[in-house]
């Protein structure tokens, strides 16, 4: 924000970047009234006044109090996304709800309401409650990797979440693997190896996977055997926008010939494919020595695919 001089109150020229994340590209700076503020970042949570973290190295910051209840909520709502454990029914605004009436205080514990827990809750009809508890019921039978994704585990995607189901079998294998078997597998770097080691190494996490296994929520996969191809053993990245297709689809195209989908750059890529606006993963291919390829590569690669 200092960088591109944002302010609060600001108009601002937004454009898409990549296949759909949306990049303030700067203020209009004729539209200013002077009534816009700078931002200052807060040394306290201003939801529940615990202290504020900027880890060395990352632009984030973060309250690292645990019970935070806006960390709470957040983590309620994405446990529940479509792209998680899809419970219907269970969106932002009965999030809030339950959070903030005590009912829920991690994710594990939506597995415990009942439906006359629910019916009490205002503008809460029966007949909405009995499909919020059905709606729960059915995401204990979700694949593991929708589970991993939902936890919210740092620099861990649904990309990731796939390869560390597919590679493990089971959330207790996952979470009983070393930093050196979990680099072991392609696409996982250090990073992300040391992010889900220290998720399942904490006290509350492992807290709240106790809950959701006597709550019954399936906690194995069985292994998927990825296609043999011409591009068995290989890894690829996608970054950037492509012309001719869309990212998702040029990786389902690289997964038929059997290569590895990764979702960062590390040393056991084999390759970077560089559409449009690669960002930041084009230059650390480039220090890595990875090949780079662009779109018109790509498609000569997947023509024997079509």
């Amino acid at each position: 924000m200092r960088r591109k001089d944002l302010r609060i109150g600001d108009t601002v020229i937004v454009q898409r970047a990549g296949d759909v994340i949306p990049q303030v590209v700067g203020p209009v700076t004729s539209k200013r009234s002077g009534q816009e503020r700078e931002f200052v970042m807060p040394h306290r949570c201003p939801a529940c006044g615990g202290e504020v973290e900027r880890r060395e190295g990352e632009a984030m910051s973060y309250c690292v109090n645990p019970a935070c209840p806006a960390q709470a909520f957040r983590s309620l709502t994405h446990f529940a996304g479509r792209a998680a454990m899809d419970i219907e029914g269970l969106g932002e605004q009965w999030a809030y709800v339950l959070v903030d009436k005590g009912l829920v205080a991690d994710p594990a514990d939506i597995y415990r309401l009942s439906k006359e827990q629910l019916v009490a809750l205002e503008r809460m009809g029966e007949k909405s409650a009995e499909n919020l508890v059905d709606a729960i019921e059915a995401s204990k039978q979700r694949p593991l990797s929708r589970l991993l994704f939902a936890l919210g585990v740092r620099h861990v995607g649904s990309e990731i979440a796939e390869t560390l189901a597919s590679e493990f079998g089971s959330l207790d294998a996952v979470g009983a693997a070393s930093r050196e078997e979990l680099e072991a597998v392609a696409a996982i770097g250090p990073k992300i190896a040391e992010s889900v080691h220290s998720y399942f190494g904490g006290k509350r996490q492992r807290k709240m996977i106790g809950k959701l296994k006597r709550a019954g929520v399936n906690m194995e996969q069985r292994p998927a055997g990825t296609a043999e191809g011409s591009l068995t053993g290989q890894t690829f990245v996608i970054t950037g926008t492509l012309g001719s297709m869309t990212r998702g689809g040029a990786e389902e195209r690289l997964k038929a010939m059997g290569a590895s989908i990764g979702s960062s750059v590390t040393m056991k890529t084999t390759c970077l494919v560089a559409g449009e606006d690669p960002g930041s993963k084009l230059q650390k291919a480039r220090q890595y020595g990875t090949r780079i390829m662009n779109e018109e590569e790509l498609l000569r690669l997947l023509e024997p695919a079509k």
